[in-house]
Parts: structure tokens; sequence; C-alpha cells
């Protein structure tokens, strides 16, 4: 199964550069927890505690190549050894063992599970899987999956729904944002980690369980276009409150395959021709133009954050998407998200006038997936 579009070809200088960043943000990452395990917290300036499944699923998928296999193992166990007994995972298991299962458990608005950590835990089983070909550790790992699959909220159509009487975060990287109804990013993941989870089981020889998977995700992949944009042909990101534009999500679509080339290809010429309204110094809003959210699960001021900050999290996808229209304008684009992580030592988020958490593991290596170095 061809699962993410080729990699775009840099010069090795440049691939050097990014990971040599990729390798320092991880060391200052690295975190050792009480009871001895390496773990990983999603920056190196202290601003988030504990290791989060999203952000260590991207450290694993774009820089595992940087880290002991033996260390990514536990690590996952770290987190697989929290599922509670109705098949939850973890959001984040802190130093001491703590398991929080919410966003937020001292905020009311986020004490809710997101709607993702069920579809990273697949694909971090499957990014070390990738680096070791040790599929006996999917299999002893198989069922802990199934279950948490099981709890991804779908609607009638198999695509996760967020209930909007009772709002609550999605995908993580927009976890204060009240995306509701059918939530485009979330069904992305659940798309992909089906057919993850079918392709290992295939490997592993369990045929039964592979057969299952494939069909789930047939059957997710026939709707998702029901979330396209009839006006620009990019992805919105819910069918209810804040059914906008997808800036993140439609790249994503177009990366893992979950979009058509032709599909593909609009959503690549909506960025070149919408350039400086989505890019800024090669990270990338979640909305186009200096749009907002249209509903919020708490207060994030316009132009910060998650509400029109520009991020390098989903740089690697845009180059990627861009690469299928106009390769040139997607090595400047590499070019430049290169140099703003550099400069601005991998920041989290910026605008104008702002570069926010220094040290942020996925800005770099989600870039990082998306380049080759030659």
């Amino acid at each position: 199964m061809k699962h993410f579009l080729r990699p775009i070809e840099v010069d090795s200088a440049q691939y050097e550069r990014l990971e040599g960043l990729a390798r320092r943000c991880l060391e200052a990452a690295r975190v050792e927890a009480s009871d001895g395990t390496i773990i990983y917290q999603p920056d190196g300036s202290d601003k988030y505690s504990g290791m989060y499944m999203r952000d260590f699923c991207y450290a694993v998928e774009g820089a595992g190549h940087l880290l002991r296999p033996e260390e990514i193992a536990a690590a996952i166990d770290y987190l697989f050894d929290r599922q509670r007994e109705d098949g939850l995972m973890p959001n984040r298991v802190d130093p001491d063992g703590t398991a929080i299962y919410v966003v937020n458990e001292r905020n009311e608005a986020l004490a809710q599970p997101p709607t993702d950590n069920a579809q990273f835990a697949v694909k971090l089983v499957k990014a070390y899987v990738d680096l070791t070909g040790d599929y006996v550790f999917f299999l002893e790992r198989r069922n802990a999956l199934m279950d948490a699959m099981q709890t991804v909220p779908l609607s009638e159509d198999a695509l996760v729904f967020v209930d909007p009487s009772h709002p609550h975060s999605a995908y993580g990287f927009t976890d204060t944002v009240a995306k509701t109804g059918e939530v485009l990013f979330s069904s992305l993941l659940y798309w992909e980690a089906c057919l993850l989870l079918a392709s290992m089981a295939q490997e592993a020889e369990d045929h039964d369980t592979a057969h299952t998977w494939f069909e789930t995700a047939e059957r997710v992949g026939r709707v998702l276009h029901e979330l396209l944009d009839d006006r620009t042909r990019m992805f919105r990101a819910a069918t209810g409150d804040c059914r906008q534009v997808d800036l993140w999500g439609s790249a994503y679509a177009g990366v893992i395959r979950a979009a058509t080339k032709s599909q593909t290809r609009r959503i690549a010429e909506f960025f070149f021709d919408n350039y400086e309204d989505c890019i800024l110094r090669g990270c990338v809003r979640h909305l186009p133009g200096d749009e907002t959210w249209e509903r919020m699960l708490v207060d994030v001021a316009p132009g910060t954050y998650q509400n029109g900050a520009y991020w390098a999290t989903p740089s690697g996808w845009v180059a990627m998407v861009l690469d299928k229209y106009d390769p040139e304008t997607a090595r400047m684009f590499v070019d430049e998200v290169i140099d703003e992580l550099e400069e601005g030592e991998a920041p989290e988020w910026i605008n104008e006038e702002t570069r926010a958490v220094p040290l942020y593991v996925a800005s770099v290596t989600n870039v990082l997936r998306a380049v080759k170095g030659v």
C-alpha cells in the first residue's frame, strides 16, 4: 500500500540542517520518568509536561531513526499500559506515571477525551514496525489497538462525530476549537488507521483482522468526499460548527491519498493561488486569509495559537501536495520553513510579531518526514 506521497528531494546539506535540529529538539524533550522509562515531551522548553500520544507519534514517524528502538518500544508501552478498561487510550502520561485521558482536567470545556488518540496509537505502532520490521510487536498489541479503535465516536456514515450539543476537542492540534458534527481531521486519521491496522495484520498473516479493517477503511473512504467544499474543492473542517475550509486537513487528505489525484491537484492549486493568505515564513494557518474559528471551547486571541497563528506542524504536508502542482514553489516553501525553524529555534507557532514555544518537536519532525536528502 502506498501510504504517503513521495518525499521531496532536497540538497543533502538542507536535510542535514533539519535533521540536526530534530536531534536537538528530541534531546531537549527527552525526560526520564519516575519508573526509569525514557519519554519524550512535546517540546524541549518545558511548556508541555508529559508524553502525548500524537506528539510522540509524529516524533517517531518523522525522526524515529534518531531514537533507539528499545526506547521507542518502552515509551509506547508507557502509554499503552495506561489504556483504560473500556479501551480508551490516554491523551498524555506524566513523568510520575499519571495518565490523563482528556485535554485539560482542570477546565470543564476541555474535560473530555479528544477523538484522535486511538488513531495515533495505531500510527505509532506502525511507525515502530516500519523502523524495525517487528510484526510480533504489533501482534502483541493488536487487541489493545482494536479496543482503542472501538472508542472512537462515529456517525452513521462511519465518520468521526462530535455531538453539537456537547462540543469537545476533536484533533489534538485544534483541541481548543469546537468543531462539531462529522469532523474532518479525526476522520482522515480514522481512515488512515484502519488501513494501517489492515496492512500490519496482513503482513503478520492475520488475514481475518486485515479483511475487517480493509472493509472499514473502504466504507469510510466512500463518504469522505461529503466534507468537500463545492466552491473551493478544499475539505471543510466539520459538517456542523466550524464548517470552514481546513488547510491542514485538506493537505493531509492529499498526503495520505484519501483525496483523489485530481482533488489533490486542486488542493495544491489552492495553496499556490492563495500562498500569501495561508503561509508565513514557511508556516501554515489552520484557516485561509484572516479567518478565525466560528466556535471555540475556550478563548484564544485571534491571530494566536490555534486561532489564526501559523504552524510548521503541517508544513511538510503542504510541501508534498504543492510538489504535485509546482515543484519549484514546493522547494521554495521547504527552504522558507527550514530557515524559520533554524532562526526561531523550532517554534510551535508564529505570527508577524511572535515566535512561541521553542524546540517544539512536531514542528521539525513533520517537515523532516516530508523531505529526502540527495
